[in-house]
């Protein structure tokens, strides 16, 4: 799951590529990424970790992200499946 850091990636990149294939994937299925997810960023956390920062999120993008979700898990679409 996620990409691990290597020597040949700053992990400030692997954050950032994560936050970008993740708005993109938002944007797929119909999320206005700006309006919804102002606030998602790559990051470092605390012990230098790359995270994705969401932000907080309205509860009516949170649930159109949950059906999002329960709709491909129904499709059989499990994390790992390209």
């Amino acid at each position: 799951m996620g990409d691990h850091v290597s020597p040949e990636q700053p992990a400030e990149a692997v954050a950032q590529r994560s936050a970008d294939r993740l708005a993109l994937a938002l944007e797929d299925v119909g999320f206005d990424v700006g309006q919804a997810f102002p606030m998602l960023r790559g990051a470092l956390d605390r012990d230098g970790t790359p995270v994705v920062e969401l932000g907080r999120v309205a509860a009516e993008v949170a649930d159109g992200l949950a059906n999002v979700l329960v709709r491909a898990a129904r499709l059989g679409v499990v994390d790992g499946a390209d």
